[in-house]
C-alpha cells in the first residue's frame, strides 16, 4: 500500500474527548504500586547495555471502546510490557466531569510517567499541575486537542497531523468528483481533530472547484449521525457525498443513503481503517470509497521510545520526535488492511524496529 510522506511536524496537542477516571473507577493491569526503579542515568549492565529500572506508566483514555482509541492503546500496553514496565490504565468512557480525579489518581499513587489518549488537557488541569509540580512526564497520543495549555502544563503532543492526515482523502475525492459537485460533512466544533479536519478539507475540495455544504454540527451517537445525514441528503438532492468526520459516523451515513435509496450516486469517504469501517467498506465496496489513516501506532512506540531516553538520560521529553515518522494513505476497497487488522499497517512490524533498537541498547528490570 502507498503511504504519501508526512509533511508537516505534528506538534499540536492530543486528545479528543474529555475525559478521565476517578481513583476509584480506574483499572489496573497491575496490583503493585509505582515504582520508580531508581535514577538510571548512566548506570551500565555488565553486558555494557543502559539499566532500565521497573516504572509505572499511566495511561488515560478518553473511550477505549473505540477502535482507534484500541488500536493506540494496544500498542503502547505491548512496548511498555515489552521493556518490563507496569502500566495503570484509566478508561474515562467519556465522562468529562471525571478527568482530573482519574489523572490525580495516578499522580498520587506514584506513576513515573503518563500518556494521554482522547483526552482534552483542559478536563484534567488539576492532575496535571499536580503533576507537572512532582516532576511526572505527561505525553498525548492519537488525535489533536486544543494545545492553548501545553506550555503552561509542560505536556507534550506525540500524534498525529489533522491537515497531512486528510490531504490523501482529499487527492482521492478530487479524482472522481468535479467542479462544481456538492460534498455534505458531519463534523463537531468541540474537538479540535474535527474542526482541523473539517477546514483542510473544505479548503483542499473547493481549490479543486468542488463546491463543500457548511458542515453540520453532529452529536457522538449513531442516532445523531443517521438524522444529519439524512438532513443532507433532504436538503441537497444533488450532492455527490458526505465525509463523517469521524468513523463513528460512518456507519450512520451508510444507513442514511440506503435508506434514501441514493447508493448509486451519493458515496461515503471517511476517517480510519478500523474494526468498524473496514468490515463495513468490505459489505459496500461501491459505496464507501475511501478512509484517511496511516502508522498511526507508531506514536506510541516513539512515546515509549522517548520515556527510556528520558529515564536513563534525564533528557526532556522532545516534541520534535514523531517528525518524519508517520506517514498517510487513503484506503480504498482495493486496498483494505487483511483479516481483522486494526489500520493500514500491522502493529507487529511497526514495532519490530523499535523493539530491536531497545534490546540492543537496554538491560530491562534491573
Amino acid at each position: 500500500m502507498h503511504l504519501q510522506p508526512r509533511r508537516a511536524l505534528a506538534g499540536l496537542a492530543t486528545v479528543a474527548v474529555a475525559v478521565s477516571l476517578a481513583a476509584c473507577g480506574s483499572s489496573s493491569d497491575s496490583s503493585s504500586t509505582a515504582s520508580s526503579g531508581g535514577s538510571n542515568t548512566a548506570a551500565k549492565a555488565a553486558d555494557g547495555k543502559t539499566k532500565v529500572g521497573v516504572k509505572t506508566i499511566g495511561w488515560v483514555d478518553g473511550v477505549l471502546a473505540g477502535s482507534f482509541q484500541q488500536r493506540q492503546y494496544q500498542a503502547g500496553k505491548a512496548a511498555i510490557a515489552h521493556v518490563g514496565w507496569k502500566l495503570k490504565t484509566v478508561d474515562t468512557k467519556g465522562d468529562p466531569a471525571t478527568a482530573a480525579s482519574g489523572v490525580s489518581s495516578l499522580v498520587t499513587s506514584g506513576v513515573d510517567a503518563i500518556i494521554m489518549s482522547a483526552v482534552t488537557p483542559s478536563t484534567a488541569r488539576a492532575g496535571l499541575l499536580q503533576a507537572k509540580a512532582k516532576g511526572i512526564p505527561v505525553l498525548m497520543v492519537g488525535s489533536a486537542v486544543d494545545d492553548s495549555l501545553d506550555q503552561s502544563l509542560g505536556l507534550t503532543y506525540i500524534g498525529e497531523n489533522e491537515e497531512d492526515l486528510t490531504q490523501p482523502l482529499a487527492d482521492l475525492m478530487l479524482k472522481s468528483l468535479k467542479p462544481g459537485d456538492e460534498v455534505g460533512m458531519l463534523s463537531t466544533t468541540s474537538l479540535a481533530s474535527a474542526t482541523r479536519r473539517a477546514t483542510a478539507l473544505t479548503a483542499a475540495l473547493e481549490k479543486g472547484g468542488v463546491k463543500v455544504i457548511r458542515p453540520l454540527e453532529t452529536g457522538f451517537d449513531f442516532s445523531a449521525g443517521v438524522k444529519n445525514a439524512s438532513t443532507l441528503l433532504n436538503q441537497n438532492p444533488n450532492m455527490k457525498a458526505i465525509v463523517p468526520i469521524f468513523d463513528l459516523w460512518t456507519a450512520a451515513s451508510v444507513s442514511a443513503i440506503k435508506s434514501a435509496n441514493k447508493t448509486s450516486s451519493v458515496k461515503v469517504y471517511s476517517y480510519y481503517a478500523d474494526a468498524v469501517s473496514v468490515p463495513l467498506m468490505r459489505k459496500n465496496p461501491s459505496l464507501i470509497l475511501g478512509l484517511a489513516d496511516g502508522n498511526m501506532v507508531t506514536s506510541s512506540y516513539v512515546a515509549v521510545d522517548e520515556l527510556l531516553k528520558h529515564f536513563t538520560t534525564d533528557s526532556a521529553i522532545s516534541a520534535s520526535s514523531l517528525d518524519g515518522k508517520l506517514t498517510y494513505t487513503a484506503v480504498t476497497p482495493s486496498t483494505l488492511p487483511p483479516g481483522d487488522q486494526n489500520g493500514p499497517v500491522d502493529p507487529a512490524a511497526e514495532a519490530k524496529p523499535y523493539y530491536s533498537q531497545w534490546d540492543a541498547a537496554y538491560s530491562y528490570g534491573g
